[in-house]
């Protein structure tokens, strides 16, 4: 029961309806798929480097990445989809391997007392459910984690090194879920960016 309460507080469930009705309100995208990937495609040293960037401002802590997806879709296209899932995937494996082999529990803690009051406590809700002595079964602590992921009150970068460095949390669960999330997030911020381009293409 206490499992149950726990993950219903983390699961961010409000999150499909308002994807939904972001994705509803967009414009019109072109149908002809194949004309936008082959106009829009980025020749390999700019889709490494973008990459690569995205990866190092997704290590930031406190910098929130969808400014940067809604950018890059309205810039690259479909293009900016793969490139921020891989970018922000390969930040938070870093970030999270680079956490727990340098955790520092006074760090952590200054982390934590800079977040927000609603954040902390979920986080802190998660930390139990996710300690080592907890025999909360891996699919549970998986969908909590996915809910983290998505969740809007707590930040990626930040929960990168939290995760690594102040919980148990397998780093195959970790890969797992935040590919998931970079899917489900992206998704949705590289729209909102084609979207607005293609408006204000209609508008010109």
């Amino acid at each position: 029961m206490l499992q149950s309460n726990l993950l219903n507080s983390i699961l961010p469930t409000t999150m499909l309806p308002t994807i939904t009705t972001i994705s509803s309100s967009l414009p019109t995208l072109p149908t002809d798929l194949s004309t936008i990937l082959t106009t829009t495609i980025p020749d390999p040293i700019t889709f490494i480097s973008t990459v690569v960037f995205v990866t190092a401002s997704d290590m930031v802590p406190f910098v929130p990445c969808q400014p940067l997806a809604v950018t890059l879709g309205a810039t690259l296209g479909p293009w900016a989809f793969p490139i921020c899932v891989i970018g922000q995937t390969l930040a938070g494996i870093l970030a999270f391997r680079s956490a727990r082999a340098l955790a520092d529990t006074d760090n952590i803690q200054t982390v934590l007392d800079n977040l927000g009051d609603e954040t902390r406590q979920k986080f802190q809700e998660f930390r139990q459910l996710g300690a080592s002595d907890n025999d909360t079964d891996e699919g549970t602590v998986f969908l909590a984690l996915v809910g983290l992921r998505l969740a809007p009150f707590f930040p990626f970068s930040v929960g990168n090194y939290l995760l690594g460095g102040a919980t148990g949390v397998s780093l195959r669960s970790f890969i797992f879920a935040t590919v998931l999330g970079c899917v489900l997030s992206n998704f949705v911020s590289v729209s909102v960016g084609m979207g607005g381009s293609e408006l204000l293409k209609n508008m010109q």
